[in-house]
């Protein structure tokens, strides 16, 4: 069963990682916190489901998405490709299982799949980390041996605990010659408790007969509390029959009036109603009187405020509402005339700025000034400035160029008068040959500088020799008295391995302090040294034979410059004088381009009526003050036409207002005092108007109150009446008669009442006063007997109960046989829990045994091949010893309990052992292998044979590795390495 791929949808901080085709030996290599344990805890929950909420292991949510869970691939041998996808549902999650022919029940197949191994049993067999290698520290030294058989025969030390567990709980309940287990203190209570009983039982007899007779008292004395109960109630009753006598008397005096009276009928609350009724008459004819003597009162008010007929007041108002619109004609006329002069003014004014000829003024509304003038105009301008600037940048081009060319042939001439003559310099080229004393003397100069350079160098080299000289004698030292002090010890102590290291390192040591630095930089920088030297003195031997030809050399070298400088010179000269031609060619032609645009802009000056000397540059400014004044000689137009028409209405409303003021009788001339005389008039009408409105809403107001009050008087006046009637009488006073007669049968039948509640359900059978105490003195009587002879009953029957409480100290026979009883069943059910302990100690030393004489044998006998191969032959065999205990046989045949192999040994034994157990289960359980960091406590060579191991193995049985040490991942090839570089931050780890 192979593990092919996984894929994690979001499990812990993995999110959509993808592993495919995985080998037989996978290494899965990632820093601390990458998600190596994620993943193996994934392979886990995949197989076996996620774990619930209420178990202790990590559930391993994603804290930052919400899809969890993923799929495994694996590939079998008896149902080809399975695919296990498992993902967030239920407790353990929902589970889907696919066959290479279709979909498989899940709950039925991975029993199948799996072959009934459950999570713990694949845990303990088939994966491990490096806490379950820490988990053999944390064992006592006795328990190593059986723990390590226990892995070895079925893969957990469950069975191990389990028996320990049982052993602990068997102590705890029964220990022959112990005290403080239970069973053997239950046992000695039981005895004494045997003792109390048969001393209880001769006492029985006797404690019988008390018992009987305290039983009759105990019946006499409630026979006599009930009866006294009984006497004393109705000595009670009686008692309270004679305090209310009184209260019954005076009821029996009310009934007797109240049949006296005849039947009266009176309406309820009669006089009050009779009251309020005169009281509302008496108020509401005062009111009336009020309410006439306002409503005459506002009539004459009415009368004083009459508008005046003769006046036409809408019309009035009409020319006081027009008012303000005439005033903003008056000020839009001020206004006009103000806007005609300042025109004016401007119109002159452009003009003159224009210098624009009186006689063309005229004709300034029809030039074209509309669009296609002003984009012809502007173009023209602009194409005009810029062929303008360009020929003024190229007359400055121009006149640099010929500039350049005068210098140019001045240079030249400079040089041409340097020169010797032409025979002469040819003499000098062939008496100094191809080389030059000049030259000698130039690389001699140059071998000087080397040299010099070489020389700074050599020193450095060697202070730098010296420095190391000095650090490598101080760890030497260093390291030599180290080991020197070992050395000692370990003679001393007579440990011969560490004495022969110790003599091994101070040899070494010793080496490294005698032995000579490294100077290959040096002597390379010698041999360089002597070559330049030996250079140098060949310059010097050639530079004494050209002695005498230095002057002509030099003078020859400058002759040869001053040549090679007026040809550069003439070279430029011929470039720049074509140049110039091209400027002057280019400034020939792009004048006459300035002057075709200058007459366009001549032709435009004339279309616009300005001067031929106008300034070019100033025309675009001349069409914007054209255009000005053709807008502020169309608004002069319009002002002056407007004007007129606002005077001519100015003039027609004045004359209807004087004519309208001459009809109601008033002398005025001005507009502003007519109109201010027309709005007191209507201010006063308005009032006048106002003041009738609310004296006629008064006035109807007053007769609606009036007509209220009436109506309201005639129904007072007909309930009064009314109220008679049910009364049976004709006036107030036949009422008022009744009203007291009524009164008096309510007061009585309000004390009857009272009386009733007072008394409830007074039943007499006694005719006077002196019968009720006649009765209740013989009660009393009866009451004072029987308490005496209770009291005589309660004596006995205490003095009873403390004889009874003196045989009962030590308990009676039936409460310490029972006492007995139960402790002896507490005891049975103790000891029958100690012998379902005892039988399950057995079985599980019987299971263990079976391990070990069927499965175990070949476990040992793999892993001590394993266990020989991991400690390169050190340890060559397993024994289990006749007590079952494991022993470790080293190569010199001496025999080691677990317990005394050194910390890696051990876990090295532990997974030899684990080892074993795979291959000998791998037919019936053929599972990958999955180890997290498992080798950390091993040295180098130990671990690279666990990892050899580890390929041998991986030929039949897959292996995924985890690990974080590249140290291990160094010895796989890349294509076996699964790098996981993705690093959670610590605070958001699942794990």
């Amino acid at each position: 069963m192979k593990l092919k791929q996984l894929h994690i949808y979001g499990y812990g901080r993995l999110h959509d990682f993808k592993v495919d085709d995985l080998s037989d030996l996978q290494l899965f290599y990632g820093e601390n916190e990458a998600g190596k344990s994620t993943i193996m805890s994934f392979i886990h929950s995949i197989l076996f489901g996620f774990p619930t909420l209420k178990q202790s292991e990590l559930r391993y949510e994603p804290k930052t998405h919400s899809t969890y869970g993923g799929k495994l691939i694996f590939e079998t041998e008896k149902f080809g490709e399975v695919l296990i996808e498992r993902v967030k549902g239920k407790a353990a999650g929902n589970v889907t299982v696919l066959l290479d022919d279709g979909p498989a029940e899940a709950s039925d197949f991975l029993p199948k799949l799996l072959n009934g191994t459950d999570k713990k049993m694949f845990r303990s067999i088939f994966s491990f980390d490096l806490q379950d290698l820490q988990e053999i520290e944390r064992l006592k030294e006795e328990e190593i041996g059986k723990y390590l058989i226990a892995a070895g025969s079925i893969g957990t030390d469950g069975i191990l605990k389990s028996e320990q567990q049982l052993q602990r709980e068997l102590q705890e309940l029964f220990k022959p010659g112990g005290r403080k287990p239970l069973l053997n203190d239950l046992l000695k209570n039981l005895r004494l408790q045997e003792q109390h009983l048969k001393k209880a039982k001769h006492e029985n007899a006797l404690y019988e007969s008390l018992l009987t007779e305290v039983r009759e008292l105990e019946s006499r004395v409630e026979a006599a509390k009930e009866l006294l109960k009984e006497k004393k109630a109705e000595f009670d009753g009686v008692n309270e029959l004679l305090k209310k006598w009184p209260l019954i008397m005076e009821k029996g005096q009310i009934k007797k009036r109240l049949f006296e009276l005849e039947p009266v009928e009176f309406p309820a609350d009669g006089l009050k109603r009779l009251e309020k009724y005169n009281d509302r008459l008496l108020e509401l004819s005062s009111t009336l009187q009020t309410l006439r003597q306002r409503m005459k009162s506002i009539e004459s008010e009415m009368e004083e405020n009459a508008l005046r007929q003769e006046v036409d007041l809408d019309k009035a108002e009409m020319f006081v509402n027009e008012w303000p619109k005439q005033q903003q004609s008056l000020r839009e006329l001020s206004g006009l005339e103000h806007s005609i002069a300042e025109a004016r003014k401007q119109y002159d004014s452009f003009l003159a700025e224009l210098h624009y000829p009186a006689e063309k003024a005229g004709n300034i509304k029809n030039l074209n000034l509309g669009m296609d003038m002003k984009t012809r105009m502007k173009e023209t301008l602009q194409q005009y400035i810029r062929y303008e600037s360009r020929l003024k940048d190229l007359a400055d081009r121009l006149e640099d160029d010929r500039k350049a060319v005068i210098e140019l042939e001045n240079k030249c001439k400079e040089i041409e008068e340097q020169f010797v003559s032409e025979s002469t310099f040819k003499e000098w080229k062939t008496r100094l040959g191809h080389e030059s004393a000049a030259g000698i003397e130039r690389e001699k100069s140059q071998l000087e500088r080397e040299i010099e350079e070489l020389g700074k160098r050599k020193k450095h080299e060697k202070d730098r020799l010296q420095k190391k000289k000095r650090q490598a004698f101080i760890f030497s030292s260093a390291f030599l008295f180290i080991f020197l002090g070992v050395f000692i010890w370990s003679f001393i102590s007579k440990q011969w391995p560490l004495t022969l290291a110790a003599i091994s390192a101070m040899i070494f040591a010793g080496y490294f302090l005698v032995r000579k630095a490294d100077g290959n930089a040096i002597d390379f920088i010698n041999e360089t040294l002597d070559d330049k030297r030996r250079r140098l003195q060949n310059l010097d031997q050639q530079l004494k034979t050209a002695d005498g030809d230095i002057h002509i050399a030099y003078r020859y070298e400058e002759q040869q410059r001053l040549r090679e400088k007026w040809k550069e010179d003439y070279a430029r000269l011929e470039e720049q004088k074509q140049r110039l031609e091209e400027s002057e060619n280019s400034f020939k032609r792009l004048s006459e381009v300035v002057q075709t645009k200058e007459s366009k802009l001549n032709e435009i000056k004339a279309e616009l009526g300005l001067a031929k000397d106008f300034f070019h540059l100033k025309i675009e400014d001349a069409f914007s003050v054209l255009k000005n004044l053709q807008g502020i000689e169309s608004g002069l137009n319009d002002a002056m036409e407007k004007r007129e028409l606002l005077q001519k209405e100015q003039g027609a409303w004045a004359d209807n207002l004087f004519q309208f003021l001459g009809s109601i009788g008033a002398s005025i001339h001005e507009p502003s005092q007519a109109v201010f005389f027309l709005q007191e008039m209507l201010k006063k009408e308005r009032e006048k108007k106002i003041v009738l409105k609310e004296l006629k809403k008064k006035l109807s107001e007053l007769n609606a109150n009036v007509l209220q009050l009436e109506n309201e008087e005639s129904a007072i006046r007909s309930n009064m009446k009314k109220l008679f009637e049910s009364a049976h009488v004709d006036n107030e006073e036949d009422f008022h008669k009744i009203a007291k007669l009524s009164e008096e049968k309510n007061t009585l039948l309000a004390r009857l009442d009272l009386l009733e509640g007072q008394l409830g359900e007074v039943t007499s059978r006694f005719q006077t006063r002196e019968e009720i105490q006649n009765e209740i003195n013989h009660l009393n009587e009866v009451i004072e007997k029987e308490s005496y002879l209770l009291e005589e009953d309660r004596d006995r029957l205490a003095s009873l109960k403390q004889k009874i409480s003196f045989l009962e100290e030590g308990g009676t026979y039936t409460e310490q046989l029972h006492i007995f009883r139960q402790m002896r069943s507490t005891f049975n059910e103790e000891a029958r829990k100690w012998a379902e302990l005892a039988v399950a100690s057995s079985l599980l030393e019987k299971v263990m045994q079976t391990y070990k004489e069927g499965r175990f044998p070949q476990v040992i006998q793999k892993a001590a091949e394993y266990f020989s191969f991991l400690t390169d032959h050190e340890y060559k065999q397993l024994h289990v010893k006749a007590d079952g205990s494991l022993a470790v046989e080293r190569k010199d045949r001496i025999l080691f309990a677990p317990e005394e192999l050194s910390k890696g040994t051990g876990e090295q034994l532990y997974i030899a052992i684990r080892l074993g157990l795979v291959h000998v289960l791998k037919k019936e359980y053929p599972f990958p292998v999955i180890i997290d960091d498992g080798f950390v406590n091993f040295d180098e060579m130990r671990t690279k044979r666990m990892l050899e191991l580890i390929q041998t193995i991986s030929s039949d049985t897959q292996v995924l590795l985890f690990t974080c040490h590249r140290h291990i991942a160094g010895q796989f090839s890349e294509d076996r390495i699964i790098q996981i570089r993705q690093r959670l931050p610590q605070a958001a780890l699942a794990e």
